[in-house]
């Protein structure tokens, strides 16, 4: 298990094209995250689907009220809210 604290949005956003960067090489592609309300998972998500091959006309929000998000993305990102 890897604990980043990450003190800026700008960081957070950093994080996440890092993320997408790798995730389009890796033969995983899972990314699980574990965070409070309003600790910055669908602002890194945003970040992620942003970098990838056309996330450009995604518009990422909180699956809490839907629970799953599919995004237009290659590699295809599913955002899942698992707390229930």
């Amino acid at each position: 298990m890897l604990h980043l604290t990450l003190t800026t949005l700008e960081a957070t956003e950093r994080l996440g094209g890092l993320l997408a960067d790798s995730m389009r090489a890796a033969a995983c592609r899972v990314l699980l995250m574990h965070g409070d309300l309003g600790s910055g998972k669908t602002t890194l998500t945003r970040a992620l689907v942003a970098r990838l091959p056309g996330g450009a006309t995604a518009e990422v929000s909180s699956p809490s009220f839907t629970l799953c998000n599919h995004y237009p993305t290659r590699p295809p990102v599913v955002h899942c809210d698992l707390y229930r």
